[in-house]
């Protein structure tokens, strides 16, 4: 039985979740990508699985009624955050607020995004961070965030345009508890070749006890696969644990960083090679959305449209239902941390694409889904993005020597396009 078709399922657990007979699990198709499986011989064929798959039943699509460019003015608790940390607030409002429940996405033990969800302040650091790669929704979590909300508990769920419509379709109904916040999405790569490509990487460079992954990151980290190794200091080791402080963060300490130029799991994601199929046919890709709340970051903030403050690392925040809109204005009259100015939604849908339509699929896509059934991801991606990343190497190492060494710019530009001619 073929819940929807191949190539527009999303994976988003709406199936599972719902099957009252647990005959529906997840599974890898030849590329990778997690797909539902029925166990026909349990099946009643009540058809609840097909009713309320999302891509046979899209839900309802909002128009944004306000945009906004904001930030978070603490520094330190933004330093982790993607973009301007509004998530974050977001979350800490419901919290310390509503005394509620955050449903997102983190690790789990095995470095796996997958969605589950916290009450306490300190179990929103697992959330921190923009995770570039599918979250893992799970058997029970709609089932979970059913309960909560039938108690009489306030949920906030953040997640893709995909995962809030599924949770919409499970629900059956908008609760006045629930408020749901999709983020701006590019696409996701699934989980299984992150998982590959990390564990790679922990062997290559020898890390003992994985402690953390980042993608993004108010810091020097940010758009860089960054891998953290937990540190162990003996007393014995003390100072020379302290002479590595710029590079220990807690109990960890930095071993891989690769910006995304030069790193092959993130170049293959950006480029727009790695990702699930049905995500160059997004139907969330688009200015209308499917949550209360949108958050991203506020790129080409300020080009057209003149701006008093920095433009680094600022988000958009649009408001796309009236309990959105209220929730929203909750959020920057109790938080004052956070700055938040008004702007027209059009400069924000100037910049596609994402908010306009699916991103492109890239070129070598096609490549890459040749080679990946025999070779695996890791083996794959480097034979597609092999030239292309030594190119970026030479190029980064040669502009690093105009700053380094003062040689003229123009001589590394000549360079750099003698390079790119001989190869």
């Amino acid at each position: 039985m073929e819940i929807c078709s191949h190539n527009k399922c999303t994976g988003c657990y709406a199936c599972v979740n719902v099957c009252p007979h647990h005959c529906i699990s997840m599974v890898l198709d030849d590329y990778g990508e997690m797909h539902p499986m029925v166990d026909d011989g349990r099946c009643i064929s009540c058809n609840l699985c097909v009713k309320t798959c999302p891509s046979n039943n899209p839900p309802t699509f909002y128009y944004p009624s306000n945009c906004h460019a904001a930030w978070i003015t603490d520094n330190e608790k933004r330093c982790l955050c993607a973009s301007g940390g509004l998530g974050t607030i977001l979350s800490e409002y419901v919290i310390r607020n509503k005394k509620g429940v955050v449903f997102g996405t983190a690790y789990d033990n095995d470095f796996i995004p997958v969605t589950t969800y916290t009450e306490t302040l300190d179990g929103l650091e697992k959330f921190k961070g923009s995770k570039y790669v599918q979250s893992i929704v799970g058997d029970e979590t709609f089932k979970k965030m059913k309960s909560f909300l039938i108690d009489g508990r306030f949920v906030l769920y953040i997640g893709t345009p995909c995962q809030i419509a599924a949770a919409r379709n499970f629900l059956k109904k908008d609760y006045c508890n629930l408020i749901t916040v999709d983020l701006i999405c590019h696409g996701v790569t699934p989980s299984s070749y992150f998982k590959e490509e990390i564990d790679y990487l922990v062997k290559k460079n020898k890390i003992k006890g994985l402690a953390d992954v980042r993608f993004r990151g108010n810091d020097e980290n940010n758009y860089s696969l960054s891998l953290w190794d937990k540190i162990k200091c003996r007393k014995n080791s003390f100072n020379f644990c302290l002479s590595l402080w710029k590079l220990v963060e807690g109990t960890k300490i930095l071993c891989y960083r690769k910006n995304y130029t030069e790193d092959y799991y993130l170049s293959s994601f950006l480029l727009g090679i790695s990702l699930r199929e049905n995500c160059f046919s997004c139907q969330y890709a688009r200015p209308e959305r499917v949550s209360d709340l949108t958050i991203g970051d506020f790129i080409g903030l300020g080009t057209e449209i003149p701006f008093e403050h920095s433009t680094k690392n600022v988000s958009s925040v649009t408001t796309n239902t009236l309990k959105g809109d209220n929730f929203y204005k909750e959020v920057v009259e109790h938080m004052l941390e956070v700055v938040s100015i008004k702007r027209e939604y059009k400069e924000r849908l100037a910049y596609k694409p994402s908010l306009v339509e699916p991103f492109s699929r890239h070129p070598l896509n096609e490549l890459f889904r040749i080679l990946y059934p025999q070779y695996g991801f890791v083996n794959s991606i480097r034979m597609v993005l092999k030239k292309d990343i030594r190119r970026n190497k030479i190029k980064n190492l040669l502009k690093k020597w105009t700053i380094v060494y003062r040689i003229p710019r123009k001589v590394i530009m000549l360079l750099i396009k003698s390079f790119e001619f001989n190869n």
